[in-house]
C-alpha cells in the first residue's frame, strides 16, 4: 500500500502539482494537518493553514463546503480529484475533512471560514 501511495504521490508531481511555500510538515493543526501533508494535498490545493500553495485542485481557502460533503469527496474523489478510500482510512478521511471544512483548526470550535476540497458541483 505505501508503494502504492508513493507512486501516486509520484503521478501528481509528474503531472505538474505544485508544491506548498510553507513547512507542510503537518505538525499544527493536528491529525488532519499530518494527512493533508503527508498525503500531497497541498501539492493540488492552496490551504492557507498549510502553508500550501497547489493551483491544479481548488482553493481550499475560498472553496466553501460542508464536513459530510468533504469526507465524500476525499473518500470518493471526482472532479479531477483521485479517491482515498483505499489509501485512507475511515479516520484519516474524517480527519483531513475536519481539518479542511473548520479552516485549518483539526479541534473544531475556533476555526475559521468553512472550506473544502471540489465543491463545484453537489452529488446528484
Amino acid at each position: 500500500m505505501k508503494l502504492r501511495l508513493l507512486l501516486l504521490l509520484l503521478v501528481g508531481m509528474l503531472a505538474g502539482c505544485g508544491g506548498g511555500d510553507g513547512d507542510g510538515d503537518g505538525t499544527e493543526g493536528g491529525a488532519g494537518a499530518q494527512v493533508f501533508a503527508e498525503n500531497g494535498c497541498g501539492g493540488c490545493h492552496t490551504f492557507s493553514p498549510a502553508g500550501s500553495s497547489g493551483t491544479v485542485g481548488p482553493n481550499l481557502d475560498e472553496t466553501g463546503t460542508t464536513f459530510d460533503r468533504a469526507v465524500q469527496q476525499i473518500t470518493n474523489g471526482g472532479g479531477g480529484m483521485p479517491a482515498f478510500k483505499d489509501e485512507l482510512s475511515e479516520q484519516e478521511i474524517e480527519d483531513v475533512a475536519r481539518y479542511v471544512t473548520e479552516g485549518g483548526s483539526a479541534t473544531g470550535g475556533s476555526g475559521g471560514s468553512v472550506v473544502g476540497p471540489f465543491a463545484l458541483t453537489e452529488p446528484g
